[in-house]
């Protein structure tokens, strides 16, 4: 009988676990190996960066505890495959301990917010240079952006009943000096081809000098719908973001469509953006754009190359890529970056 490397890793680890540790249903190990090449025009120089596009490696078990309760664990760190960070596991990504019924899904840990959950399968390039995070869950000059992964949060997931699906989550603040509360709920919808959902997030306090009162918020709303036997995808996405009280105020609003589309062993992508202006300065919006093409070498190996350009008004500071990848790209105000990048994905 032949093995995968995968479940022989898994029985490694689980012979190396304690007894007590073994006593769980089942263990997974899995990984994402990012990596790509990224020719980059800044809007001041060009650069060319090796980069690891949010790699990580994970290990997620369950417990059966019998009257339809389970435990559930989760521990995932991001990799630096690309060695820009002092250690090879750099930080915690989604890593949780929690417990699951028919009433649904409780995890203590740090998490993908539903905010952010609630559109990223819309993503056509995420973890890459042409991740939507250039301008969704931003704001050109703001420092507290959404679509993030929350520490020290209290998440709920409840079942899916006819496709329908809530989450909420609550960061406590954990300072005491000003409270910075961050609360995010989310419903999504799916039913064969059709997907959509709705998010609302907002933070408390939420400024770097730690004045109180002011807030921030976010909504969004997010669909999709699968044609030509499941070939092609449109997705759509448009957000509000907004604070108040302080001097840097912003009141923004954005739009996202992206359109792929499968021919045998190559899915070819394009997407588009526009940053509204801040309705509190003038010239602060941007257009930004990406296409590429994926080639699948197997289930769990694809190759990809793809061209993503931010065209940012006179005022307006939007970059390039998520904060996941070394060669992200933060331009000078009124600037235009712009990237060439080729890459390999490996999934395990």
């Amino acid at each position: 009988m032949r093995f995968s490397n995968t479940k022989l890793t898994a029985l490694a680890l689980a012979a190396a676990l304690p007894v007590g540790a073994q006593a769980a249903d089942n263990i997974t190990v899995y990984g994402k190996a990012r990596m790509s090449v990224d020719m980059t025009d800044n809007g001041t120089d060009n650069l060319t960066n090796v980069s690891s596009n949010a790699s990580r490696l994970g290990f997620k078990g369950v417990e059966d505890l019998g009257n339809g309760l389970k435990a559930l664990f989760q521990y995932e760190t991001l990799v630096s495959l690309d060695g820009q960070e002092s250690t090879l596991f750099a930080s915690a990504r989604n890593s949780y301990v929690g417990l699951a019924s028919g009433l649904g899904t409780l995890v203590l840990g740090v998490t993908d917010n539903p905010y952010k959950l609630a559109t990223g399968k819309l993503d056509n390039y995420g973890d890459s240079m042409g991740d939507f995070n250039a301008i969704i869950g931003n704001v050109s000059g703001a420092s507290t952006p959404f679509n993030e992964r929350e520490p020290n949060s209290i998440n709920y997931w409840s079942p899916k009943m006819s496709g329908l699906q809530f989450m909420a989550a609550y960061r406590p603040d954990e300072d005491g000096t000003v409270t910075r509360d961050r609360y995010s709920l989310s419903a999504t919808y799916e039913s064969g081809p059709l997907f959509g959902s709705v998010a609302y997030e907002m933070h408390n306090n939420d400024n770097a000098s730690g004045a109180s009162g002011n807030d921030t918020d976010g909504l969004t709303f997010g669909l999709s719908y699968l044609f030509n036997e499941g070939k092609t995808k449109l997705g759509v996405v448009y957000e509000s973001l907004s604070e108040d009280n302080i001097a840097s105020v912003f009141d923004r609003d954005a739009w996202y469509a992206a359109l792929s589309h499968k021919m045998g062993n190559n899915t070819f992508k394009i997407a588009y953006a526009r940053a509204d202006d801040n309705d509190k300065a003038d010239s602060t919006g941007a257009d930004w754009y990406v296409l590429g093409i994926d080639h699948s070498l197997s289930k769990r190996t694809t190759l990809y190359a793809l061209y993503a350009r931010t065209n940012n008004d006179s005022g307006a500071q939007y970059g390039l890529g998520t904060g996941g990848s070394s060669g992200a790209v933060k331009p000078h105000t009124g600037s235009d970056p712009s990237t060439f990048s080729i890459g390999i994905n490996h999934d395990f």
